[in-house]
């Protein structure tokens, strides 16, 4: 089983810790498929700065394949991170990267050599779908996004996941098959503390989340993602993928970070603007 995550990345800082962790859900993708057994890469751009060093140096560590990555002289995206009580982030402030991913003919022939690409709704690439569709099984995470955004993309996707918090039992099927309806064949929806249900054609399965303690539950989502989509790609039965994505998903919550690789934090960038 072969993943390439394209689009995002950015460093988390986390304000309370002075520290920062790599992350961005295509990023945390590839890398969460690789520990779940996959070969996985990685296409987006990172800065030439200290953060967009703390990206690359875990990836490599990581052992994702970083072929196509790409340096661009400037900071890297990153987003301020806080923590409540109950272990759940919140998100402070984020900065866009001055940069934005256009994947050349190489990319696309690169992508091809793997089984599922994946991207999703901060990965600058809605416009190369059809391509990257036509190159690999295309999956991506639409996050709480529903149907205005959501609508036009799914003729080109295989596997949608999305975020349902909130939604009730009922909603979470309604949601499901108006997806499938319009293009993917597996669909996920994580509810966080209330589970996720994984539907594949007919099929559908509702897995009760790990209970642990919560330290911080940033990355849960995407470690669910990418061990469920190569759980499913090596052949495994629907509640043994969603069994092994629910248990990916709960440790990630134990520990800070999407995946770890904390560094210091390093000092905001000095960014330009215009009157």
């Amino acid at each position: 089983m072969r993943l390439c995550g394209v689009g995002d990345n950015v460093v988390d800082r986390y304000l309370h810790l002075d520290c920062m962790f790599p992350g961005g859900n295509a990023l945390n993708v590839a890398v969460f498929a690789r520990r779940a057994g996959a070969e996985a890469g990685y296409i987006g751009i990172i800065g030439d700065d200290v953060s967009g060093t703390v990206v690359r140096k875990a990836l490599i560590a990581e052992k994702v394949e970083i072929t196509r990555l790409r340096v661009n002289e400037s900071f890297n995206a990153f987003s301020q991170i806080g923590i409540d009580r109950d272990g759940n982030r919140y998100f402070i402030g984020s900065t866009p990267p001055p940069y934005r991913l256009r994947l050349d003919r190489e990319d696309l022939a690169y992508v091809a050599s793997y089984d599922v690409v994946h991207t999703g709704d901060y990965g600058q690439v809605e416009g190369q779908l059809a391509e990257l569709s036509a190159a690999a099984r295309l999956s991506f995470d639409f996050g709480s996004k529903l149907a205005d955004y959501a609508e036009p993309l799914l003729p080109h996707i295989r596997i949608a996941t999305f975020s349902g918090s909130g939604l009730d039992d009922a909603g979470v099927l309604a949601l499901i098959r108006w997806a499938q309806a319009r293009g993917p064949d597996t669909v996920i929806v994580t509810r966080g503390a209330a589970g996720s249900t994984i539907a594949v054609g007919e099929a559908i399965h509702h897995e009760p989340a790990v209970p642990v303690t919560v330290t911080d539950s940033l990355g849960a989502g995407d470690a669910y993602t990418a061990t469920a989509v190569v759980a499913l790609g090596e052949g495994a039965s629907l509640p043994e993928a969603a069994h092994r994505a629910a248990a990916a998903a709960g440790e990630v919550c134990t520990r800070l970070g999407a995946f770890g690789h904390g560094a210091p934090m390093a000092p905001l960038p000095v960014i330009a603007t215009t009157d």
